[in-house]
């Protein structure tokens, strides 16, 4: 029985699927109106490359495709994204003091995950968790808005979170939940290897997520503005675990 395939769509996310080659991109579809496009025809070049299967394809056929989605005229049938399994990831981190991990609690929005995937893999974080139930899974949203990270970066699945954080703390890692009313992270200093919690577009992580954190930490804000999407505030925290967690010998 042949592998089910995946789609991808939009410049980038294409670009870097042929440019890595962790997976294996079966056919091209791109839009005449695209012929001349200076990055579409590197997207050409790079499939003919590597013996994938280049179609031209009428605009509103790739609209139905997408779903109506900014695909750029770009469309590609890829291998799915092979899952670690947290097992494997903990073994291949295994002596790396200064790992760190991202995990999202029931996060639903796939334009949130997908920045916070991007965000993770350019600030050098190796693994990010996801949950089987009530969280987005890496749908090809997910990988349009990543711009290609997630080739860059591990992907476990777990089925419970929980559990998940139980073990990892059982390994080493510390654990931060990211809350409103946590520690300010200015006043934060993180011990590593460490995994950062993100919680939901609306609630936050839930009450028995924040049990499993060591510690709980906050973005001190001004008052009177909103408080920061999850994707926002997944990169200004990410980026200050990574600056302290690096500048420690």
């Amino acid at each position: 029985m042949n592998e089910p395939l995946d789609i991808i769509y939009g410049i980038h996310p294409v670009m870097e699927a042929l440019r890595s080659k962790k997976r294996n991109v079966t056919q091209l579809y791109v839009t005449d109106g695209k012929a001349g496009h200076r990055q579409v025809e590197e997207i050409i070049r790079l499939a003919k490359r590597n013996n994938v299967k280049v179609d031209r394809i009428e605009p509103r056929v790739l609209d139905k495709l997408t779903h109506g989605a900014n695909h750029q005229g770009v469309l590609a049938k890829i291998q799915p994204i092979k899952l670690m399994k947290l097992s494997t990831a903990m073994y291949e981190a295994d002596g790396n003091k200064k790992d760190l991990w991202l995990a999202v609690d029931e996060m639903t929005d796939p334009q949130n995950l997908g920045a916070i995937i991007r965000s993770a893999a350019c600030l050098g974080f190796s693994t990010i968790i996801l949950p089987q139930r009530r969280t987005v899974g890496i749908t090809p949203a997910v990988y349009k808005v990543a711009c290609g990270a997630i080739e860059n970066i591990n992907i476990v699945e777990v089925a419970n979170l929980n559990t998940a954080l139980t073990d990892l703390k059982e390994e080493g890692f510390w654990v931060y939940g990211a809350d409103m009313d946590g520690q300010p992270i200015t006043e934060t200093d993180y011990a590593s290897p460490a995994v950062l919690v993100i919680g939901s577009e609306g609630f936050g992580i839930r009450e028995k997520t924040a049990e499993n954190c060591d510690q709980i930490i906050s973005i001190p804000q001004k008052g009177g503005v909103e408080s920061l999407n999850a994707s926002a505030a997944a990169s200004i925290i990410m980026y200050d675990m990574m600056a302290k967690v690096q500048l420690k010998k």
